[in-house]
């Protein structure tokens, strides 16, 4: 397990060296290239994705059209994450931007951590509340915020992004139109 997901499961709560060592032997090495997918709409999310290197998208069709729902990178986990607590189809895809290394978490081995160290789910309770924040927010923006102040916000709390991410994926997540998006970036 990276240095770096230690800490902030140690950030979260009082693991043990057990704990922790527990915790990484559950992970496994995956590998997602560039435009191949982690999930597929229709798919039940069997997976959570510790992103070590790389980009995804999550996103839904629309008249034929990929719309972002959100983006994830270094550091950040991914999955649907009702699909993966309900066991149902997921209604959206995730796919990879850039080459993309994870270690992958299986519903199956969750479960068994959990059962062997109740304490785990404070890990699961912690980042479902952090997604569940971060998609208010968002669907809080597209309701509030004009263009300008949207793209303004997201190249201020993701000034890493602007320049992985296609402008027509930041323009479709933000709500505008990519020639809009050209003439804020002006």
């Amino acid at each position: 397990m990276i240095d770096k997901l230690k800490k902030e499961i140690k950030s979260i709560a009082d693991f043990s060296e057990e704990d922790i060592e527990l915790f990484g032997n559950a992970l496994e090495e995956a590998f997602i290239p560039k435009g191949e997918h982690f999930l597929h709409e229709g798919q039940i999310s069997k997976h959570l994705g510790y992103i070590k290197s790389g980009l995804t998208m999550y996103y839904k069709i629309s008249e034929g059209i990929e719309i972002p729902v959100d983006f994830a990178m270094e550091n950040e986990w991914i999955a649907h994450l009702e699909s993966f607590t309900s066991g149902t189809a997921s209604n959206m895809s995730i796919k990879a931007l850039e080459d993309t290394s994870l270690l992958t978490l299986t519903n199956d081995s969750m479960h068994k951590l959990i059962n062997t160290q109740p304490k785990f789910l404070v890990i699961k309770n912690y980042y479902t509340e952090l997604s569940f924040i971060r998609n208010t927010h968002h669907a809080s923006d597209l309701a509030m915020l004009n263009a300008k102040q949207r793209y303004y916000k997201f190249m201020k709390e993701n000034p890493a992004l602007i320049n992985r991410i296609p402008q027509y994926h930041i323009a479709a997540y933000l709500g505008i139109k990519p020639q809009s998006l050209s003439r804020l970036r002006k």
